[in-house]
């Protein structure tokens, strides 16, 4: 598996920060597992992995979203929060409309996002602290990629950027920004933000509740670096099953269309469709499985839906049947797994 590494620069900057304000940085670095040279080479790379734990870590320590960088504290959680929230969209457009929205209702002043068209293309202005207290400009280039990677990450594809651009001038790292952006990236301009092409917006959200939970466990691990990746056959399918799911089961029945009629609609005969799913390392049925399951677990997670409807509706004829699948899916049986999420509450 690819080794996913991020600038020791990132790394340099949040340790001078957490020195500044009065934190035990060699408690940190025992803590994360860094070693003291990483922590003070600036021009090296480090395992997103570590990466993730010093960014953690700093978050906990602080009890602070924006690690204290920005005078006016984020309570842990907003982000978490305000994820959930534009993961119900139906389309990339709605998921930043409702980042839009709920920022202006959870963040301070100093954070939030504004979305405008410009000829064609959409300019994604993320407004983030720009002052002394973060002299290194950390937060604007941390959230300005988190809103491209969260958006690309909740479509499965991404994102190709047209342009990026930031208010100040040129810092000494600037080659890794064209590594975060795959773009061309200009400074001393008016604002701060990215811009894509404006089709992009049509693209169906095709993650899950249950992924999401995963991402936010997992991240910021990969937030400052992604590989480039195009649309899969994978994705395509699931985009397409989700948006039949979500109908189906809000009349508490599931149905799936014939897998030619997927194929049709996709232009690829069903022996292609089939070929290029196991090049992925999946297949048709695993997906519509995964799919069910992550349905079922967010039903499941609402004790006035009996286990009974909750069969019926991802498709089942039977509770055995249902729950039957479920352990196989999960480990655990539908009444085990509700209990075990109740209790977390």
């Amino acid at each position: 598996m690819e080794q996913r590494k991020s600038s020791t620069h990132y790394v340099c900057i949040l340790l001078r920060h957490a020195q500044s304000i009065g934190l035990d940085v060699q408690h940190i670095l025992e803590e994360t597992g860094i070693s003291t040279e990483l922590a003070e080479t600036e021009d090296g790379w480090i395992d997103n992995v570590l990466l993730a734990r010093l960014v953690k870590r700093m978050w906990l320590d602080t009890n602070n979203e924006t690690f204290g960088l920005d005078p006016n504290p984020l309570r842990i959680g907003t982000w978490a929060l305000a994820c959930e929230f534009m993961l119900g969209a139906d389309t990339l457009g709605a998921l930043y409309r409702k980042g839009e929205r709920i920022l202006s209702f959870l963040a301070p002043n100093s954070a939030g996002l504004k979305i405008l068209r410009e000829n064609g293309s959409i300019v994604v202005l993320p407004q983030v602290y720009l002052g002394e207290s973060d002299p290194d400009h950390f937060l604007i280039e941390f959230i300005t990629v988190l809103w491209h990677r969260f958006a690309s990450w909740a479509i499965d594809e991404r994102i190709p950027l047209q342009k990026a651009f930031f208010s100040y001038p040129e810092p000494n790292h600037s080659n890794f920004y064209e590594e975060l952006f795959s773009c061309d990236v200009r400074f001393e301009q008016s604002a701060c933000g990215f811009k894509f092409h404006e089709s992009y917006l049509k693209r169906r959200i095709t993650r899950t509740p249950i992924e999401l939970e995963a991402w936010l466990r997992d991240s910021p691990a990969d937030l400052l670096y992604m590989p480039g990746r195009e649309k899969s056959i994978q994705a395509q399918l699931k985009a397409s099953l989700l948006e039949i799911t979500k109908a189906e089961v809000a009349r508490d029945a599931m149905r799936y269309p014939a897998f030619e009629s997927l194929c049709s609609d996709l232009a690829m005969s069903p022996q292609v469709v089939r070929r290029r799913l196991a090049d992925e390392g999946t297949s048709y049925q695993h997906i519509k499985d995964a799919i069910r399951c992550e349905t079922a677990q967010v039903l499941l997670a609402n004790p006035e839906n009996s286990i009974s409807d909750i069969a019926v509706r991802t498709g089942f004829s039977e509770p055995a049947a249902f729950s039957r699948a479920f352990k196989k899916w999960t480990g655990e049986s539908p009444a085990q797994y509700r209990s075990s999420r109740l209790k977390k509450r």
